[in-house]
């Protein structure tokens, strides 16, 4: 099995060279790594070009020389791809040394299957570990297009990693360029419609989590993502059962409901801090919140009840009680 590992990144060098080094560390060599950095400034490129001056034979560099996006970082190496399978890593994240052997045996073992993917640790920006994915349940397998449309998979979060046949891919397409954010959710849903996904139990591969990453896109942005990918997937849905486009219709209400409940504590999160945010606002998403799933959110509601200053020293002290839960249930 010929393994292509595709890395994106952007400003990222910190945490660069352990995300390839990782790909490296692999008891089951790739044929290709392939390297895309998206117009970086921090130095990202020199380190780049070193690997790749030292691994002529098996390192291949894309450089933008202007940042177009993660979506269209990930276009332009699936473009570049020369392996029969492809897999990828974020230029954060980290491969476990036996992340390709073990779902490349997954995929031989199982020939009805396309698609492996396995769990994940959870690390901070030092590289500690601090939680796992999946913990006591398995996730979905086989035809999984609806979880994967209405995100039901633990925590939410989809499946991140997978190895599949690089011709998979090129029949679906690659990633959407209109997408800055999310941009995986849409390219898992078209690839879930057409293959079928399988799980290897055991923690493969590490995501570090920090305030660069996904999380510090604002929810807005996410929203417009949101509507625009349900909005050019919805043709998927033909070939179901009226009840079930019903049941994914009312899943995707529930998860747009999510996102402006999301949004208006992101204007109370301002609006706890003098001069700044908008109660009305936070209003606003919440009341449209339930136009499409009504459900109660306390937290949420005592910030547009509370004056900003009692709305801050609240939330203070729920980080607080959370942290001592945390610590008591380490200790």
């Amino acid at each position: 099995m010929n393994i292509s590992v595709f890395i994106t990144s952007y400003n990222q060098k910190a945490f660069l060279v352990e995300a390839i080094e990782s790909v490296l560390a692999q008891t089951l060599s790739p044929s290709q790594i392939l390297v895309v950095d998206d117009c970086s400034s921090d130095g990202s490129q020199e380190v780049i070009e070193g690997y790749r001056s030292r691994y002529p034979d098996l390192i291949t560099a894309i450089f933008h020389t202007q940042n177009r996006g993660v979506a269209q970082a990930r276009a332009h190496a699936l473009q570049a791809i020369s392996g029969d399978y492809v897999t990828y890593v974020d230029g954060d994240d980290r491969f476990l040394p036996q992340k390709l052997e073990k779902e490349a045996a997954l995929l031989a073992r199982r020939r009805e299957i396309q698609i492996a993917f396995s769990n994940n640790y959870y690390m901070t920006e030092t590289g500690q570990r601090t939680g796992i994915w999946i913990t006591n349940k398995w996730p979905p397998q086989g035809d999984v297009f609806k979880e994967t449309l209405t995100r039901q998979f633990p925590r939410g979060n989809l499946f991140r990693m997978e190895l599949l046949p690089y011709a998979a891919w090129q029949a679906v397409g690659f990633h959407d360029p209109n997408l800055s954010v999310l941009e995986d959710w849409d390219m898992r849903i078209r690839l879930s419609k057409c293959y079928r996904v399988a799980y290897w139990d055991e923690p493969l591969t590490e995501i570090r989590v920090h305030n660069r990453g996904l999380s510090s896109v604002s929810t807005m942005d996410k929203l417009v993502a949101f509507d625009h990918i349900w909005d050019k997937n919805k043709p998927l849905l033909e070939d179901l059962s009226l009840e079930a486009q019903g049941e994914i219709a009312g899943e995707m209400d529930r998860l747009r409901a999510e996102f402006m409940r999301q949004q208006a504590k992101e204007a109370l999160g301002a609006y706890a801090r003098p001069n700044q945010g908008s109660r009305a606002q936070a209003w606003t998403y919440y009341r449209e919140s339930w136009r499409y799933h009504r459900r109660l959110d306390l937290d949420l509601l005592l910030g547009l009840v509370l004056p900003s200053s009692a709305y801050g020293r609240f939330r203070q002290y729920l980080r607080f009680r959370l942290g001592r839960i945390g610590a008591d249930s380490h200790g």
